[in-house]
């Protein structure tokens, strides 16, 4: 069901708050005195989907690149997103700008628009004015929706001939990660599993790149098996092999089989596999990032450089398995034995005291709702039902739009599966003493509405643990904890090994890798340097 928009939303005005960032503020944290000089690789690693728990609860499986950051890091242990919509988009520009989403315009991985007085949805990095290079036929993509400069922005500020590259499975995150930057941005193509970028950063492909795809993402890419490496003596970390909850309800157990597993035919196929029900990109991503370091001499040269790397699996996995699922736990194996490949890289090839890194994470997630200590109903028939008729009244009495608004949030309010509602004026009224409410606001824009309800200029608090749309598996994007919550863990040159339990913000990220390196930021961030 669909509410008339002419009759709730004719009457919306909207007005566009872009901010703009302030001067450059010099900064140099104390600790690096000492030092002879200031790192010279600045990297922003993201895992995607990672909880704040993961690394504590997989601990004893964990013997490589984790583990040394666990044990060689300054870890936050109460680090959160401090934003209601927690999602891939928002999550990985709010890290690389040090705003929140109100701020830097990216709220949503998608979000609705009205153009001419229609709801037009719009997907975050989408720019029909930048054609993905080679692929014509396909949407643009660039930052072009973001507001804000970031991390990567602020390193060429600092020196021109400073590099910037950002590498990931997903255009979302490889763009939001280099802020507006021009620099080496590439995410792999579901429909070739070839690493490509746009007409935004290069006119044509650099040679190094068509080289990797040809020689080197074939075999990276050719798995049609995935295999369970988890020792016997780790299973208990993981939920039994098998559930109903999980993929599809029947292949929720290992091995996983491409060819059991396809749900159509085609090259397509076997690479959606791959890209969507696999540990595999990881391994690619970080192997391209590996390529890039000695291709581009990062960190190697007098001036200082930027990587971004978001690894998306465990995103891609904890959706339809969960994140205690045994799935999970084999791809916790993995991740944390390449990157411990990766780390001995860097030190070997840039030098150990010559780069630092922040690691954290987009979103947390909730685990299965079946798996709830007290469990949740899937968001169902019924529900959707209920809801439409809570709709359907609320506009049958007719009146201004911010009448008809007002009507659905109380008719909202009283369904049992809504913790709570408001409507987009409220949300920008003043200070409000509900703090689910200030996460809201820091997810709010006056002319981009995201979720369920967002197109109405509603915003609704489901129960937790309510995930709708998802029928098995489970989701993020709540305000709730369980979705805010990351690790962040400061690791590399200048930074002292040790933790804090002081709750700290993913807007703190980007400006204490500036001050360990030495880069100044604008004076208006949200966040502020961590350390010392």
């Amino acid at each position: 069901m669909t509410v008339d928009s002419s009759r709730t939303l004719a009457l919306i005005c909207l007005g566009v708050v872009v901010a703009c960032a302030g001067p450059l503020a010099a900064v140099r944290p104390r600790g690096l005195e000492s030092q002879q000089e200031a790192p010279k690789l600045v990297i922003l690693m993201v895992v995607d989907q990672m909880r704040g728990d993961f690394l504590e609860h997989y601990g004893p499986a964990l013997t490589g690149g984790l583990r040394r950051l666990m044990d060689r890091g300054y870890t936050f242990e109460r680090a959160t997103h401090n934003h209601a919509r927690t999602s891939t988009g928002p999550g990985h520009t709010t890290l690389a700008t040090g705003v929140h989403p109100s701020r830097h315009g990216v709220v949503g991985n998608s979000w609705t628009e009205l153009r001419e007085g229609r709801p037009v949805q719009v997907y975050n990095v989408e720019d029909e004015d930048s054609p993905i290079l080679g692929y014509p036929e396909f949407y643009g993509r660039s930052p072009r929706n973001s507001y804000r400069e970031g991390l990567a922005d602020w390193t060429l500020k600092r020196d021109d001939d400073a590099r910037v590259v950002s590498i990931s499975l997903k255009d979302r995150a490889a763009i939001g990660l280099a802020s507006k930057a021009k620099g080496d941005v590439f995410w792999i193509l579901l429909d070739d599993g070839r690493f490509a970028t746009s007409e935004f950063y290069f006119d044509k492909y650099p040679r190094w790149i068509e080289r990797f795809n040809e020689d080197v993402m074939p075999g990276l890419y050719a798995d049609t098996i995935w295999e369970s490496e988890i020792p016997e003596h780790l299973e208990y970390l993981s939920r039994p092999d098998t559930s109903r909850a999980e993929h599809d309800g029947i292949h929720s157990y290992f091995p996983h089989l491409a060819r059991a597993e396809l749900t159509s035919d085609g090259d397509r196929a076997w690479m959606e596999w791959r890209s969507e029900l696999s540990p595999f990109p990881d391994r690619a991503v970080l192997t391209l990032a590996r390529e890039a370091v000695r291709e581009r001499r990062l960190g190697q040269r007098d001036e200082v450089d930027y990587l971004g790397i978001s690894l998306s699996q465990t995103d891609k996995i904890g959706h339809r398995y969960g994140p205690m699922s045994r799935e999970q736990l084999d791809n916790m194996i993995r991740l944390d034995r390449e990157l411990e490949v990766f780390f001995r890289f860097l030190d070997e090839t840039v030098g150990e005291d010559r780069w630092v890194m922040a690691f954290s994470s987009d979103h947390g997630i909730s685990n299965v709702q079946e798996y709830l200590p007290e469990p949740v109903p899937r968001f169902g028939a019924d529900m959707q039902s209920r809801l439409n008729e809570a709709l359907r009244e609320a506009v049958s009495g007719g009146g201004a739009a911010e009448d008809v608004r007002d009507r659905m949030v109380s008719r909202f309010k009283e369904l049992d599966f809504v913790e709570d509602a408001w409507t987009v004026r409220e949300l920008q009224s003043g200070n409000p003493a509900d703090s689910f409410a200030v996460l809201y606001q820091n997810s709010l824009s006056t002319e981009r509405f995201w979720g369920l309800l967002g197109r109405y200029q509603i915003q609704v608090r489901w129960i937790p643990g309510l995930k709708p749309g998802y029928l098995r598996g489970t989701n993020h994007e709540t305000p709730y904890y369980s979705d805010r919550w990351v690790p962040l863990i400061f690791y590399g040159a200048g930074v002292p090994a040790g933790s804090t339990d002081r709750p700290v913000a993913s807007v703190d990220v980007a400006p204490t890798l500036a001050a360990l390196a030495g880069i100044a930021v604008p004076n208006d961030l949200d966040g502020v340097a961590l350390l010392p």
